[in-house]
């Protein structure tokens, strides 16, 4: 009776709603890079774009995502707890005057980029530099209303909404590349996005009655943007030390991360999304300890099964799939195969760490900004300064950017690691101290 009990709870549904859907956007994903890798490779035409894109990736950290999640969720959830209508017309005001501030922002960081680089091929990157801006900006609208949908704990229409957007990338994606080269890309990405702006989110606005949701830059807490993404960080860090020399070893790393962060994403990313809003309303010890434990086993899991079939894995998905239902081979070498695998091996066991810290800094996002603020500023500060020496001892060191890029996420992964037990710590003595 119990594990019936148990299987038609409401945490269980929304979990399975989560992971089926976020099972869905990751094939959709893998068919995407499989896609990728079967035009791209690894020339250094898309080297060169993944070290532009990871700048605007690193970017938006701050502003999509869990980063944002962790800060706007728990006011989410108290204010449909209290009150029974909302209108978002005052979030949307607040979103349209960030979006343009975070177009200008992320033009100028990417034309720096570009400047660098001094490619043959400049106004192409010019052009998806400013595809990638347009991308950032609507996708920070879209992740407000999306979460306001899981404060809802609308989790079904939330996987729908999501997936759909997973799709629809998909089916762009390879007549755009094949039309437009790499800036398809960006098109592809931009178009989805766009997809999703137009048909779910504004048309919540509609609702203009009840309380009035307000948003202003005191809700945007920069340590917690900082620790709410901490993982995305580390590994976009680590990526663009991969590719900090102009080599193609960048997009190793991307294609064997993606396999690992799918995993991320799709379990750990979604228990987390549901601790974080369990916590917000009552102190759950027991599903920190359920969630705790199924990280960890997934992480570990994962170290053993590609110790011994990376090469495997890799060479099965970017060569034979692509293979098989084109009838021709792609640009994805055995070379290639090779040093992506070695990647997915030496990376599985970092995310050991990334899992762990992931599950326990959920509680701590759940305090009071107010009363937390010196805590988070001095997590976020110990946190930054890890990722900062990482940069400068990857400029001075004669090691290969390979070498350098796994040092990167391992130590500050580990540090993350320490971080989040502290965290969590922190977060038990101010819960009991309310009682």
């Amino acid at each position: 009776m119990k594990i019936r009990k148990v299987i038609k709870s409401d945490s269980v549904k929304d979990f399975l709603s989560l992971f089926f859907s976020n099972v869905l956007q990751k094939v959709f994903g893998l068919i995407r890079e499989i896609i990728v890798a079967s035009i791209f490779g690894s020339t250094l035409l898309y080297a060169n774009y993944l070290l532009l894109r990871t700048v605007s990736d690193s970017f938006s950290q701050f502003t999509v995502g869990n980063a944002l999640k962790a800060n706007l969720l728990p006011k989410f959830t108290k204010v449909l707890e209290k009150y029974k209508e909302v209108s978002l017309i005052k979030v949307f005001d607040f979103s349209k005057k960030t979006m343009v501030l975070l177009f200008v922002l992320s033009q100028i960081i990417q034309f720096l980029i570009i400047w660098y680089l001094d490619t043959d091929y400049t106004l192409e990157l010019i052009l998806i530099s400013v595809l990638l801006s347009l991308s950032i900006a609507f996708n920070f609208l879209n992740t407000i209303y999306l979460t306001f949908i899981q404060a809802q704990g609308k989790f079904l229409k939330y996987s729908l909404v999501t997936t759909l957007h997973s799709f629809l990338v998909v089916i762009l994606i390879k007549p755009l590349t094949l039309l437009c080269g790499i800036i398809g890309l960006a098109l592809s990405r931009l178009f989805g996005i766009l997809t999703l702006t137009f048909s779910y989110i504004l048309p919540m606005n509609k609702q203009q009655e009840g309380f009035e949701v307000e948003l202003s830059r005191k809700d945007f807490n920069l340590p917690t943007l900082i620790l709410g993404n901490f993982a995305n960080i580390i590994i976009l860090s680590s990526r663009f030390v991969s590719g900090a020399d102009g080599g193609r070893d960048i997009a190793y790393f991307t294609y064997s991360v993606f396999i690992l962060n799918a995993f991320m994403t799709s379990v750990v990313g979604n228990i987390s999304t549901l601790l974080l809003r369990k916590v917000s309303i009552n102190k759950n010890n027991i599903f920190m300890l359920y969630s705790l434990i199924i990280s960890s086993f997934i992480s570990i899991s994962l170290v053993i099964c590609f110790h011994f079939f990376s090469n495997d894995i890799i060479d099965f998905i970017y060569r034979r799939v692509m293979s098989f239902f084109s009838g021709q081979q792609g640009a994805f070498t055995t070379s290639d195969v090779k040093n992506t695998s070695k990647y997915l091996y030496e990376l599985s066991y970092s995310f050991i760490f990334l899992f762990i810290a992931t599950t326990l800094f959920q509680p701590f996002f759940t305090l009071s900004i107010e009363k937390s603020k010196k805590a988070r500023r001095n997590i976020a500060f110990i946190f930054l300064s890890v990722i900062l020496l990482g940069f400068i001892y990857s400029y001075f060191s004669d090691l290969e950017v390979y070498e350098e890029s796994l040092i990167m996420i391992y130590s500050s992964s580990f540090v993350s690691v320490v971080l989040s037990i502290y965290s969590y710590y922190y977060y038990l003595r101010k819960h009991n101290e309310s009682f």
